[in-house]
């Protein structure tokens, strides 16, 4: 799913997502002629996603491509979030989870990367850990309220024995060569508040893994 225009982008996790899922405004004007599309050769649309890309796997990022960036695309920035997470529940293996608000609009973190350079138009398989284009920045993600990496792709690892979890990738095309003030240490909310104003599209992809 695209959104294509120079998007009001809100300092908000909830906005910023709500806003990449948004139907495709009809004003987008004649020089909108490519859509802005996002997929995967090992998964597609609301699919499964395989296990070698889980935390049941290899845990590796998936191969991503994408095409119809805008004109005036800098770079772009891509976030893999679960909105599925049973905050301030008690699970299987992670016991009790965080309260709900721990993170931005209850959404875990599972990967942000800024940087992408403009001319880049796919990740290969296993691209993080290690092997990301050069200049991109990999931001705190929510592995390290448990300890885990937090500046790396982390894969799905729902609970045991609850309903498949959606995962969205987001890729937001931005109007910067670099997110302004956006370091490795910086989590969602931050990112998400410097990107304000400088994206000019985004779109979707969804895939599901459970026990």
């Amino acid at each position: 799913m695209t959104i294509t225009r120079h998007i009001p982008f809100a300092a908000t996790a909830l906005a910023a997502l709500a806003a990449a899922c948004a139907p495709v405004s009809d004003e987008q004007g004649p020089a909108a002629t490519a859509v802005f599309s996002l997929t995967s050769p090992a998964f597609v649309e609301s699919g499964p996603i395989p296990t070698r890309f889980t935390g049941d796997g290899e845990n590796v990022s998936p191969p991503l491509a994408w095409s119809g960036a805008p004109t005036g695309t800098q770079s772009f920035a891509l976030v893999l979030v679960d909105p599925d997470v049973p905050w301030g529940e008690t699970v299987p293996v992670y016991g009790e989870m965080p309260p709900p608000g721990t993170q931005p609009a209850d959404h875990f973190i599972h990967w942000i990367v800024t940087g992408i350079p403009s001319g880049t138009t796919s990740l290969p398989e296993g691209a993080s850990p290690g092997n990301m284009p050069a200049g991109t920045i990999e931001p705190r993600t929510s592995f390290g309220l448990f300890g885990g990496e937090a500046n790396q792709y982390g894969g799905p690892a729902p609970p045991p024995g609850t309903k498949a979890h959606a995962y969205r990738f987001v890729l937001y095309a931005l109007d910067v060569a670099s997110v302004p003030g956006v370091t490795a240490e910086s989590d969602f909310a931050a990112v998400t508040s410097a990107m304000a104003g400088h994206v000019l599209a985004a779109t979707t992809l969804t895939g599901y893994f459970g026990h």
